[in-house]
């Protein structure tokens, strides 16, 4: 039987630049405070649009390689984050829920832009 995919996807609105959300996304330091991936997780720059787009080849132990993709939009003054999470294992995909919501919400405070 073929195994089953799925994909979790949160979109965050903050009140702070493209830049400065670009700069909390990929700044080394940055990315340590809010991100935090578990120790049994790789995660490798895939592709970037400078500015726009990150993806991360997402590889932890015990399930199928993954795909996340941050996309960034202006929205006025704010900027819209985009984060989706794919070819996930169908059997593990609501878990991806409680992992990226808090780490969204400490990404949120490193960005120092409220969430609106």
């Amino acid at each position: 039987m073929a195994e089953e995919h799925a994909a979790v996807r949160f979109t965050r609105r903050y009140s702070a630049s493209l830049d400065e959300v670009w700069r909390a996304l990929t700044e080394p330091d940055s990315i340590s405070r809010w991100l935090g991936p578990p120790d049994d997780v790789e995660a490798r720059m895939r592709t970037v649009e400078s500015g726009r787009v990150l993806e991360l080849d997402w590889t932890r132990r015990g399930e199928s390689d993954s795909l996340v993709r941050f996309e960034l939009a202006p929205d006025g003054a704010s900027t819209v984050l985009v984060v989706d999470h794919s070819r996930l294992d169908a059997r593990v995909c609501m878990g991806y829920l409680s992992f990226w919501a808090p780490r969204l919400d400490s990404f949120g405070e490193a960005v120092g832009g409220e969430r609106r």
